[in-house]
């Protein structure tokens, strides 16, 4: 798997929530009523299927304190925030009748969610990200910060990122246009505010439908899991999305159509999610595995060898 995808593989949130106007600042966490019980963050555990292709990555030596530690080093400023809720509002459209933004608009909305993270104005979550650290990806821990932003026309995720073993941090984004249905999502890597990449190719390998849900690789490798059991609980009320793909990065070869029942309840041509493909069978192996999916259920003996065969059998 190329940077790109593991970079991008983190990128793992969705937020369905109307914001209310907050202040990021320093301070113990508050749980708003609107989002005063979300569901727990479950212990990361390999439900040991044999569909993992790499043995789970085993991180017990490194520690909470390592993580605390390395994380910081983005900024003690910038993280552990006070929150009521996790989405920061964006000041509002400058197009509200618009029916499609420019490219130009898009980056304008990173461009400001890396600078509100830049000045302490985000709330981030901070992790390891679970599927970034599995089977091939870099086998060591991913440190994420994953920041996000809304107003009417956009949906706005931000992402700071480096491995445990990297000095400097990496800025990554997906904006979902919401003036559209479906809404569109576009990905990009922010090298510079003037030099920002929209990319396609590597991150379709991990999104079919738009960003995932957040999954620390340990129960106690994030900072503030309520704040991430926050971002989760709307993860399963996205809206459906359709994937840009800028010119010089196209879609990949996809590969088989995943014809499994207990996944194409979801993920159909006409379902809530998008059709799943060989070519997405990284996350598949990892969030079946660990439990992630099917969300409610899991899968029979027979069904995961029918899931296995299948994904042996990518072209």
């Amino acid at each position: 798997m190329n940077r790109d995808c593991r970079l991008f593989a983190a990128l793992l949130l969705q937020i369905g929530l109307a914001s209310t106007p907050t202040t990021a600042r320093e301070g113990p966490q508050v749980i708003g009523d609107e989002v005063s019980a979300p569901p727990a963050i479950a212990p990361a555990k390999s439900t040991e299927t044999g569909l993992l292709l790499e043995p789970p990555l085993d991180l017990a030596w490194y520690t909470r304190e390592k993580f605390v530690e390395q994380s910081s080093t983005v900024g003690v400023e910038k993280i552990r925030k006070a929150w009521t809720s996790p989405v920061v509002p964006l000041d509002a459209p400058t197009r509200p009748e618009a029916r499609g933004l420019t490219e130009e608009e898009v980056k304008h909305y990173m461009r400001e969610a890396k600078r509100r993270f830049d000045r302490g104005g985000a709330i981030p979550v901070s992790d390891v990200g679970l599927i970034s650290t599995q089977e091939d990806v870099i086998r060591q821990p991913m440190l994420n910060h994953i920041s996000a932003f809304e107003n009417d026309a956009v949906r706005v995720y931000l992402l700071v990122q480096k491995t445990a073993s990297d000095a400097g941090w990496g800025y990554f984004a997906i904006v979902q246009d919401m003036t559209l249905d479906p809404p569109r999502d576009y990905y990009a890597q922010i090298h510079t505010e003037s030099d920002i990449r929209f990319e396609g190719t590597s991150c379709y390998k991990c999104h079919s439908s738009g960003p995932l849900a957040i999954h620390p690789a340990r129960e106690d490798l994030v900072l503030d899991a309520k704040l991430a059991a926050a971002f989760n609980q709307h993860v399963s009320e996205q809206v459906r999305s359709e994937f840009h793909f800028p010119s010089n990065s196209p879609m990949p070869p996809q590969g088989k159509a995943l014809a499994l029942e207990a996944c194409t309840a979801c993920h159909a041509e006409d379902g809530v999610r998008a059709p799943l493909y060989q070519v997405h069978s990284h996350p598949i192996r990892v969030l079946v595995d660990f439990g992630y999916m099917p969300p409610d259920e899991r899968l029979s003996p027979e069904e995961i060898t029918e899931l296995r065969a299948w994904l042996d059998a990518k072209e």
